[in-house]
């Protein structure tokens, strides 16, 4: 009876560690697994983020490419204004000085209100359309990027729209005009209007100039608002960086946690199956 008991108890043992080791490479293979799936479902939760976060960076990044460009722009449009506006009034006061003495006969409205008109016109139109691109940038649909900019400027792109109604009607009347007043010497088409048609000019040639000076001021506060969205989007680009920062960290300590309290759970069930075997051969003394 000895003899077969430690038989028995011997081979229970041998099988029992056999069963141990096998459990535990499979306990240990488990939690691997799950730790794997855990750690890869943390990841894509995170990155997803993350990559959503620098999406927003790249494509403000790119606004602020196109922000620059249309900021550099802006002084040279000011400046051609700013010049022809001078140059006009030094060629006007010149001409209005001799218009009223002796000499001044040799100037008449062509050369006060006519050719300035003309030179002028181009300028204009030209900028008008510049200016009223900018309706995109007040109208973009990410509104916080619009935060503290100066409210007046929808009014100033609104004027602007009906300045450049007038000019237009005033460029047609010009345009109706000139086809009444256009003959042909030696082959060469030549404005040959009377001085009424000329005269009509002054009034042109003061409005064109009330258009460059109004002009200039919405430059002025386009430039405002630009700066201010500039600034917005390098201030909303420094705080998806914190963020992308703060996921990243977040996601290495749900990592960590999710592994620390995976090893617990393993340990437990070792634990337990070492306590549970050792009352099994305690039960077979």
């Amino acid at each position: 009876m000895r003899y077969r008991f430690l038989f028995n108890f011997l081979k229970l043992t041998a099988a029992t560690k056999g069963i141990k080791k096998i459990n535990l490479f499979l306990n240990f293979a488990i939690f691997l697994s799950i730790f794997a799936i855990t750690s890869t479902l943390i990841s894509i939760y995170y990155e997803s983020k993350i990559t959503t976060l620098e999406r927003k960076i790249t494509k403000n990044e790119i606004t602020l490419d196109i922000l620059s460009v249309s900021t550099l722009a802006i002084p040279g449009k000011v400046l051609s204004l700013e010049n022809i506006a001078d140059d006009i009034k030094k060629n006007n006061d010149v001409i209005n000085y001799f218009y009223f003495t002796k000499v001044g006969s040799i100037y008449d409205d062509y050369e006060r209100y006519y050719r300035p008109v003309m030179s002028i016109a181009e300028y204009l139109n030209a900028n008008f359309n510049h200016i009223n691109a900018f309706k995109d940038v007040t109208n973009m649909e990410e509104k916080e990027l619009l935060k503290g900019i100066n409210k007046e400027i929808e009014k100033n792109l609104e004027q602007n729209t009906k300045n450049q109604k007038k000019f237009l009607d005033i460029k047609k009347k010009i345009n109706d005009e000139h086809d009444k007043n256009i003959k042909i010497e030696r082959g060469v088409e030549v404005i040959s209007g009377s001085k009424e048609f000329y005269k009509n000019f002054e009034e042109y040639y003061y409005q064109f100039m009330s258009f460059i000076d109004e002009q200039l001021i919405h430059y002025a506060k386009i430039t405002g608002v630009l700066q201010t969205i500039f600034n917005n989007i390098k201030n909303q680009n420094l705080e998806f960086t914190k963020e992308i920062s703060k996921n990243s960290k977040e996601s290495k300590k749900f990592i960590l946690f999710a592994f620390c309290f995976q090893l617990i759970i393993f340990i437990i069930i070792q634990a337990m199956e070492i306590i549970t075997t050792r009352r099994e051969i305690e039960n077979l003394k």
